[in-house]
């Protein structure tokens, strides 16, 4: 019988067989189904080849990172867009005299002097003939009410015979030859204090070869260049400088011909126009970080300053500039730092995977404690987040968050505990639940509650108790308080008592040494009323408050409500670790799957970020335009309009070039562009695309072979298990 039932059986069997194999839905000629995927993948490879030599070819990673002068130029770099300096050597970023901010509030003072108005438009024969060109040099020297001035300026109207000592004074400082530009009681008076406040308008970013060079510099060399200062030809005064510097009274003349002259550093140690290295007198560059020069006072500015005053300078000056170069700080300046960094990022890489090896071993015996340590304490933060949030809305005037969070926490329990206990003993008893009056007015001496714990949670004692402090106060002495047993009252005599020997409220002595004596709040008073006002005067923001607190309660009861559903799932998962945990330790050289894994991805990485930082350093010589604008706004744009040098991402930068300005159509253009350090196109594209399918197939790999020994790990025999061979 038994022969015959396994053999229905095993006929069961293979009719079943037959039956499957009769169905069209099994695959019977089974092949690799991604053969056209490999070949995508090959020639996605074949693109990252050939765009990665496109970029080996013309790209420079360095200028991912290379400081950067006024002009967009890079420091240490033998080619610049749009300027053609030759930096090869002069790999510091340092900082010149910007000659026209600083100069052009003494040529203002000259030009609109007394003395320069009354040549220009005084007298009868003024330098400018027109009445229109009249009205124009007072309007623009707001000598007379326009509507471009809000007053005059505040400058000293210099009349004739007072010109050339003055300015020459004050030039003497900012030439620095003579006087001393730092000294408060100077002839600049409080320029040095703008100078640094508002650094980066007085000083030029510029690529020099050391951060030594300085005025200390200049003078010690004797192929100083002199540059004689011409005002920008933009600037609408310039038409009134150039008219006294040739037609002017012989003061005016003899003091621009002999107090405007500058010495520049040689183009040995400064390869720009003599314009742009003329060193700040007083000021010394220390280096600072890579690359990067530190602005600071020389010896005889900080004496002249002191200490203190010298090191406040010094700190606005750095500070300045590192808020400007901040804001050059770029993906592409970010990429090439990530470039310059990839020794770190190894490391950081193996120490999280140190961490990581450590934290599976405690998991196979700690995954339990974690998991729900982690559900009790998200519960316990919905609990006292509301908690604290609740306090908040009740927190009265000049008191401790923590201690009104404590309180409310002690007269919610004492409540608790105190009705609890009452019912009960009336159970007992057998008489009817009856809750005692809790009714407190006014200062609460005809309180007649069972409150027997102070605000804190202090045990009260007893009234009149021998040998205490509670001992005079009995129900003899104070017949109207009702003192019987250890209830909080406020006793006292309504015939003699004043504000004095009276509390405020219902109060007990303690059984604490250190607190004698301490109020109380009536049983279920939790929130009491602040007779000071509120920590949060706004009763809306309390309500909000409160409203919000009940909120984290109902939600912390959702989630504990959910963890109690989910309990079984949670175990399982728990266990489903633990199994994890048992095949790790079983199987250790499953541990060297993600080691070879992020190795490769270490290194796919970093010869990604290689080859891909030359495609971003090719910006297309094209991509910003080399002409010259009129104005700012028309260059760099406004806040609804982009500009000329800002209409693509990523955005070039705008820089006044005073010595090659253009002039289109009698208008002068002096405004340019910078490019941005950086550009995406087709190319790196590609590169990104194969740089994610790479990753992503790393991962892949990662996980199939940890699947496929999971699964073989799986269905060996318990005995078989973690054996070798």
């Amino acid at each position: 019988m038994a022969n015959e039932e396994g053999n229905g059986s095993t006929a069961h069997l293979a009719a079943e067989e037959d039956e499957l194999e009769g169905n069209d839905f099994l695959v019977k000629d089974r092949s690799c189904t991604d053969c056209w995927c490999i070949l995508v993948f090959l020639a996605a490879l074949a693109v990252f080849v050939f765009v990665t030599f496109l970029g080996l070819q013309d790209g420079n990673p360095r200028k991912l990172y290379l400081p950067r002068d006024y002009s967009g130029s890079y420091c240490d770099a033998d080619s610049n867009w749009g300027t053609n300096y030759n930096l090869q050597g002069f790999p510091f970023l340092s900082y010149t005299m910007n000659v026209t901010s600083t100069t052009d509030l003494v040529v203002k003072e000259l030009i609109c002097s007394y003395a320069a108005r009354d040549a220009l438009v005084g007298g009868s024969s003024p330098l400018l003939t027109s009445t229109s060109e009249q009205q124009a040099y007072l309007c623009h020297c707001c000598l007379a009410p326009c509507a471009k001035c809000t007053g005059s300026y505040k400058t000293e109207k210099l009349q004739s015979g007072g010109i050339q000592g003055t300015i020459s004074g004050k030039m003497s400082e900012i030439t620095g030859l003579g006087g001393d530009l730092f000294s408060p009681s100077g002839s600049n008076g409080e320029l040095f204090t703008e100078i640094w406040s508002e650094a980066t308008m007085y000083f030029h970013m510029v690529c020099l070869p050391d951060c030594s060079t300085s005025f200390a510099t200049l003078n010690g060399t004797n192929t100083a260049r002199r540059w004689t200062y011409e005002m920008a030809p933009d600037d609408p005064l310039a038409t009134y400088w150039a008219v006294l510097k040739t037609s002017g009274p012989p003061e005016i003349q003899a003091t621009i011909n002999s107090s405007f002259t500058f010495l520049a550093l040689p183009e040995s140690l400064c390869p720009y126009p003599a314009s742009k290295c003329i060193p700040m007198p007083g000021v010394e560059l220390t280096e600072g970080m890579p690359g990067h020069c530190s602005l600071g006072l020389t010896t005889t500015a900080q004496d002249q300053l002191g200490a203190a005053l010298s090191d406040a300078f010094g700190s606005l000056g750095s500070q300045a500039f590192q808020e400007e170069l901040a804001s050059f700080q770029t993906f592409g300046s970010l990429f090439g730092e990530a470039f310059k960094t990839g020794d770190t990022f190894a490391a950081t890489a193996a120490s999280c995977l140190i961490i990581g090896f450590v934290y599976i071993i405690l998991l196979r015996f700690l995954v339990g404690v974690c998991v729900w340590t982690a559900l009790l304490a998200m519960l316990l933060l919905f609990a006292l987040g509301g908690g604290i949030v609740y306090a908040s809305s009740s927190q009265c005037q000049g008191t401790d968050l923590l201690d009104t969070s404590y309180e409310m926490a002690m007269a919610a329990a004492t409540s608790v505990q105190q009705y609890s206990t009452t019912l009960v003993q009336q159970t007992l008893e057998g008489e009817s639940w009856e809750v005692p009056s809790e009714v407190l007015i006014g200062d609460g001496a005809n309180y007649a509650g069972m409150q027997r714990r102070s605000v804190e949670g202090y045990n009260c004692i007893q009234w009149g108790l021998a040998n205490t402090l509670a001992e005079n106060y009995s129900q003899a002495n104070f017949p109207d308080s009702n003192l019987t047993g250890n209830f909080c009252r406020n006793p006292y005599n309504t015939s003699t008592a004043t504000d004095e020997t009276k509390a405020g409220t219902i109060w007990c002595f303690t059984a604490d040494e250190k607190v004698t004596w301490q109020e109380c709040r009536p049983i279920g008073v939790i929130r009491p009323l602040c007779q000071n006002g509120y920590a949060v005067p706004d009763e809306g923001v309390r309500l909000l408050l409160e409203y919000t607190a009940y909120v984290l309660w109902v939600l912390g009861g959702l989630y504990l409500f959910l963890v109690l559903c989910f309990c079984g799932r949670i175990r399982l998962a728990i266990a489903v670790n633990k199994v994890a945990a048992i095949f790790v330790a079983q199987t250790p050289q499953v541990m060297l799957v993600p080691v070879i894994q992020a190795l490769v991805a270490v290194l796919w990485i970093g010869l990604w970020i290689f080859c891909s930082s030359f495609l971003l350093s090719q910006v297309p010589e094209d991509y910003t335009p080399k002409d010259a604008y009129a104005t700012y706004a028309e260059a760099f744009g406004t806040p609804d309009t982009p500009g000329r040098c800002t209409d693509k991402w990523p955005t070039g930068f705008t820089y006044k070039d005073d010595d090659n300005c253009a002039s289109v159509n009698g208008t002068v253009h002096c405004w340019k562009c910078g490019q941005p350090r950086f550009a995406f196109d087709w190319r790196f594209a590609c590169s990104f695309f194969v740089f994610l399918w790479n990753n992503a197939l790393n991962i892949a790999l990662g996980q199939f072979i940890i699947a496929a020994s999971v699964a073989a790990w799986f269905f060996t025999p318990n005995r078989l298990k973690g054996r070798r061979g």
